[in-house]
């Protein structure tokens, strides 16, 4: 049985579906069963975005489990290690794999190996967090007058 990737419910092909999901400017919605590869899906996005000139404290990414959380923070640490060792061709190589074109896979690779550095000397994670966590500090740094006035 081979996959089916889909956009607005038309089959595509592979590179399109990731071209597109991958796309830090797109919206998009990704619907798959357990181990169809979701995590290498958002942390791509979390990449492409950072790449994109998102900065990590404008990235929140929100999951159900904190096993879930730490695979995504994880794997995210890992690729942004790899990418700062892996020569050239590696890294456009990566960048194909996540929907970028030959050319834009090649003016991108440079950033890609610096990645990890830039984040490291910016001093702030991207956030992954369980919806659970998220709320806890959304209402721990909510100002107490506006929740009494909420009830």
């Amino acid at each position: 049985m081979t996959a089916a990737y889909r956009i607005d419910g038309e089959l595509v092909a592979p590179e399109a579906f990731y071209r597109a999901a991958c796309d830090p400017r797109r919206s998009v919605v990704v619907e798959a069963c357990a181990g169809a590869g979701k995590t290498w899906m958002l942390v791509s996005r979390i990449v492409r975005a950072l790449l994109d000139g998102a900065e990590p404290q404008q990235i929140l990414a929100i999951t159900f489990t904190r096993k879930a959380a730490g695979e995504m923070r994880e794997r995210l640490n890992q690729w942004l290690a790899e990418f700062g060792q892996a020569d050239t061709a590696k890294r456009i190589a990566e960048l194909r794999l996540r929907g970028c074109t030959a050319a834009e896979a090649e003016a991108l690779a440079p950033a890609l190996g610096a990645l990890d550095e830039r984040l490291l000397a910016h001093g702030r994670a991207v956030e992954i967090r369980t919806f659970h966590g998220w709320f806890s500090q959304l209402l721990r740094a909510a100002p107490l007058g506006a929740l009494e006035g909420l009830g």
